[in-house]
């Protein structure tokens, strides 16, 4: 088992944490979550806890804690007035070491909230160590760095699905180009957690450094976080979208060539966010670019500025594959579709043909 850190959340009304962390001897560890109303109306929340593998009954069950000492109870609704911060200390009595997750919720329509978690260590009543970690993002692929090539050092992982339906992750850890390990895969049920040392996952990798490579399966994307450990001490590290590079072509309707470039992105649950160029007819600088990939939908845009005057222009194509563009043949297909310029007054300016496909990739077939 593990033990993870401060995760601040972008602004939604439903935060997952996917870790915390209570209770442990001789000292004990502290969850404590601060939560942020960012609407200027007042907001109910409400905090529910679940169980971990190390929780002593069943993974993903209701989790009975003390909110700032109180009585036990496994979740707590209060109301902030508007852009109120509300902070809780989360303990258990005893000095069994227990683990599991939280989720968040605000219950009202349209409330705004954002959030971080912190967990402490306290020995004596006095405050021996205090960490954060980055913000756990939804994800379909991401990346974490993996170094245990100094005496005592480890890292970690924590999964959680706060789904309704199973959820498959697949755990491919890589050295170089070359896989170090068999891929682990880890079946979750609804509200469960994973959280585990990499030593325990692989333990045959011993000190050495390399990448893990976490996948959802198709069509889903999980909250995970991940920490180094060293000696004891923890250091939070980030857990980074897997993201990929698409060069494009614009066509008219006769097939003559409009342009060319290539897009960067990250993907960060099913949104697309990153940078793009326009390489022909004329070389650009890097421009933001954000989109989305649900199944085998996928839109990419980025504004096109004319003089003072600021337009729109959106890709709208198909894959082959949910979020890939792999066909059911395991082949490699291009994303085709339409590119729709939009004039700084709404309306349409032309409507031309594209096709991307993966500029370091395999050749699509």
């Amino acid at each position: 088992m593990f033990l993870l850190t401060a995760v601040p959340l972008h602004a939604q009304s439903n935060l997952v944490f996917a870790h915390l962390a209570v209770g442990g001897a001789p000292a004990a560890y502290e969850t404590v979550l601060q939560v942020i109303n960012e609407v200027e109306v007042s907001s109910p929340i409400t905090i529910e806890v679940y169980q971990g593998r190390l929780s002593g009954s069943a993974n993903g069950t209701p989790f009975a804690v003390r909110f700032d000492g109180a009585a036990p109870a496994v979740s707590r609704s209060v109301t902030l007035s508007p852009y109120q911060e509300f902070t809780t200390v989360i303990t258990i009595d005893g000095s069994t070491l227990y683990n599991g997750w939280l989720r968040v919720r605000s219950t009202v329509e349209g409330g705004k909230i954002s959030g971080n978690l912190l967990f402490r260590q306290r020995s004596a009543g006095a405050l021996v160590d205090s960490v954060g970690a980055t913000s756990p993002q939804r994800y379909r692929r991401a990346v974490v760095q993996v170094d245990q090539r100094e005496t005592g050092s480890d890292n970690g992982l924590a999964l959680v699905n706060p789904d309704s339906t199973p959820l498959n992750v697949t755990l491919d850890l890589f050295k170089g180009a070359d896989r170090a390990a068999t891929p682990v895969q880890v079946a979750l049920q609804p509200n469960q957690h994973f959280a585990r040392l990499i030593s325990e996952v692989y333990p045959s990798f011993g000190s050495q450094q390399g990448t893990l490579v976490i996948e959802a399966e198709a069509g889903r994307s999980v909250p995970c976080v991940a920490l180094r450990l060293d000696s004891g001490h923890l250091t939070s590290i980030p857990v980074r979208p897997l993201g990929f590079v698409f060069q494009y072509s614009v066509t008219d309707s006769g097939g003559a060539s409009v342009e060319t470039g290539f897009w960067m992105f990250d993907m960060v649950g099913f949104n697309l966010v990153g940078t793009g160029k326009v390489l022909t007819p004329a070389a650009s600088d890097l421009s933001e670019v954000t989109g989305s990939w649900i199944g085998s939908n996928f839109q990419f845009r980025y504004r096109k500025t004319t003089g003072s005057n600021v337009g729109m222009v959106v890709f709208n194509g198909s894959s082959a594959g949910s979020e890939s563009t792999a066909g059911s043949d395991g082949k490699g297909k291009n994303v085709t579709g339409k590119v729709t310029t939009i004039g700084e007054d709404g309306q349409v300016v032309s409507i031309n043909n594209f096709t991307a496909y993966h500029k370091f990739g395999p050749a699509a077939q």
